[in-house]
C-alpha cells in the first residue's frame, strides 16, 4: 500500500459514500469482500483494487466518478518534467484543518522537519527537537496515525529487536490565503509518488 492512498483513502470513503448512494455501495462493498477480502477503506487505501471493482459496475462510466471524486478531494498541480516533483492542491476542508493543525504546531512541525531528509527512531526525533517524552510521545503518535509519519526502514536495537524508523511523507507545505478562502499546496516526497490514486487522477 502507497502511503499517499493510504493518507487520502479516508476522505475519499467518505465522498464515495455520498455520491455513489447506499444501494450501489452495498453491492461494491459485497463485491470486494468477494473478490479481495478486503472493506471499501481497504480498497482505496490500494486504490487499483477499488478501481477494478468500480469498473465491474459502471465501465467506463467509473472515469466520471472517480473524477468527480478527486476533484473533490485534491487537485494534483504540476509535475516538473525535470525532477518529478509532485504538488497537491488540498480541497476537502477536514484535510485543510489538519494540515493547518499539523503544520501549525511547533512540537509537530519541527518532529517532520527532523526526517525530511533522513529516517529515525521515535527516541531520535525527540532526542533532535528536544522534546520531552511525555509530550512528544503523544504528538509523535498522532502524526503517525495521521499519517505524516510512515516507517521507511528499521534500527536493531542491542537486544535484537527491530526498532522503526520513521520519514515524513511530505517536503514542503504552502499555504495561501485567496478572497477568504484558505488554500493548502503540499509536496510529496519522491519515495511516495508512486501512487494508484495520483496515476489513476494522471490518466483522467
Amino acid at each position: 500500500m502507497n502511503e499517499i492512498d493510504c493518507f487520502f483513502a479516508k476522505s475519499m470513503e467518505s465522498i464515495i459514500i455520498e455520491n455513489l448512494g447506499q444501494h450501489t455501495l452495498t453491492k461494491i462493498k459485497s463485491r470486494l469482500t468477494e473478490k479481495f477480502g478486503i472493506g471499501i477503506y481497504e480498497s482505496l487505501s490500494q486504490f487499483s483494487k477499488f478501481d477494478v471493482v468500480l469498473r465491474e459496475f459502471f465501465g467506463k462510466g467509473a472515469d466520471s466518478i472517480e473524477k468527480k471524486c478527486f476533484e473533490s478531494i485534491l487537485l494534483l498541480n504540476s509535475k516538473s518534467v525535470k525532477n518529478s516533483d509532485v504538488y497537491l492542491t488540498i480541497k476537502d476542508k477536514n484535510l485543510t484543518m489538519l494540515f493547518l493543525e499539523t503544520f501549525g504546531d511547533e512540537m509537530k512541525k519541527n518532529m517532520m522537519n527532523s526526517v525530511t531528509d533522513k529516517q529515525l527512531t521515535i527516541y531520535e526525533i525527540l532526542q533532535k527537537c528536544d522534546i520531552p517524552q511525555t509530550s512528544g510521545y503523544r504528538k509523535i503518535k498522532q502524526l503517525i496515525e495521521n499519517r505524516f509519519l510512515t516507517v521507511q526502514d528499521y534500527a536493531t536495537s542491542s537486544d535484537g529487536k527491530k526498532i522503526p524508523k520513521y520519514t515524513s511523507v511530505f517536503e514542503n507545505i504552502k499555504i495561501n490565503i485567496e478572497k477568504n478562502n484558505i488554500l493548502v499546496s503540499v509536496k510529496i516526497k519522491n519515495a511516495f509518488q508512486e501512487s494508484d490514486m495520483l496515476h489513476a487522477m494522471n490518466t483522467l
